[in-house]
């Protein structure tokens, strides 16, 4: 009997607890729908009229940055080349360079120096030239391979310091002094200088560095077809002139002093056809450039010591507006992302 009685009234308070946690579950769950924040409305995309406005206000900023700025602090603050076929533009020490190219830091028979400064961009063609170059060189002096110098910046133009020309890519630096047998770490690239092959009082060879070897560097680089100029020290001009005069030389015309220059060749490659915009180089005098009245004239104390007078008014900075109208597009064009070479920097 008291079975019975129980067992419908236990049922019945269990029913009844199972309502109310019904119940409040389902307010819980209210409750927590609640609290929990409604998702933002997407942003309110800009109108054609604030569009516009802010590309007018873009336009009105870049465009007085480059009325304030000089052509190297425009050109030598960017990191990146630009989109676009890769085109020479301008005179070597007045253009830019549209499309450069990267040349690898580091190669089987070259390595990059001065890694810093983010000078080692090209044209295709002097790309191409150094490929070929380094190991001719190298085959032809016995080295391990070459140090290259300054290439151009990523668009060429002006850069902070160091050159006057290497604007429109097609200006390299080569070192004077062999590859070593080993891989230089970036800190090194940055702190090694080339020896000079040249004395102190700048009319003679620095016997303890210049070695045979050097004239079949410079002669290996002056007889590439593409090569317009091969730039030395008027001392090292002299020597080759005196060791190669009874041989065949025509390749000597190419090579002409210059000042400095006593710790590196600078390669000047010709126009390429793809750059109808880039203007050559006169062609050099029908002379090897050898004769007894020009090398004076480049060791003469005129040239290695000429006199200073009092300071004078600064020279005006080159201006973007000093350059070829197609560097101004060059310099403001989309970067080129994936034209990096993969030198794992």
């Amino acid at each position: 009997m008291f079975a019975r009685i129980v067992t419908p009234f236990v049922l019945s308070v269990a029913i009844v607890a199972g309502a109310l946690a019904a119940s409040g579950g389902v307010t819980l769950a209210k409750t927590k729908a609640a609290a929990a924040p409604a998702p933002l409305p997407p942003p309110k995309p800009a109108s054609a009229g604030e569009s516009k406005e802010q590309s007018q206000d873009e336009q009105k900023e870049q465009t007085e940055k480059e009325e304030t700025l000089s052509a190297k602090q425009l050109f030598g603050g960017v990191q990146l080349p630009s989109i676009g076929k890769a085109v020479s533009i301008g005179y070597y020490p007045r253009g830019c360079l549209a499309g450069g190219v990267e040349f690898p830091v580091s190669g089987e028979n070259w390595q990059v120096m001065r890694l810093s400064r983010n000078r080692n961009w090209g044209h295709p063609s002097l790309i191409h030239f150094l490929e070929k170059f380094a190991p001719l060189a190298t085959k032809a002096t016995g080295w391990n391979g070459i140090l290259v110098g300054d290439l151009a910046q990523p668009r060429g133009g002006p850069s902070p310091s160091d050159h006057a020309s290497h604007q429109t890519g097609l200006d390299v630096d080569i070192w004077f002094m062999p590859m070593p047998d080993r891989v230089l770490s970036k800190e090194e690239r940055d702190t090694i200088s080339a020896p000079s092959l040249v004395s102190d009082d700048w009319k003679h060879l620095n016997s303890k560095t210049w070695t045979p070897q050097h004239i079949a560097f410079i002669k290996t680089a002056a007889q590439q077809p593409e090569v317009e100029r091969v730039l030395v020290n008027a001392v090292i001009k002299k020597e080759l002139c005196r060791v190669e005069a009874k041989q065949p030389h025509d390749w000597l015309a190419k090579v002409r002093p210059w000042y400095k220059h006593h710790d590196h060749i600078h390669v000047r490659l010709k126009c390429p056809a793809d750059s109808p915009n880039c203007r050559a180089q006169p062609p050099v005098p029908g002379d090897d450039g050898c004769s007894a009245k020009e090398l004076n004239h480049w060791l003469s104390d005129k040239v290695l010591r000429p006199s200073i007078g009092a300071p004078g008014k600064p020279a005006k900075p080159m201006m973007l507006s000093d350059l070829p109208p197609a560097c101004k597009t060059v310099l403001e064009a989309p970067a080129n992302k994936t034209n990096l070479a993969n030198d794992k920097r």
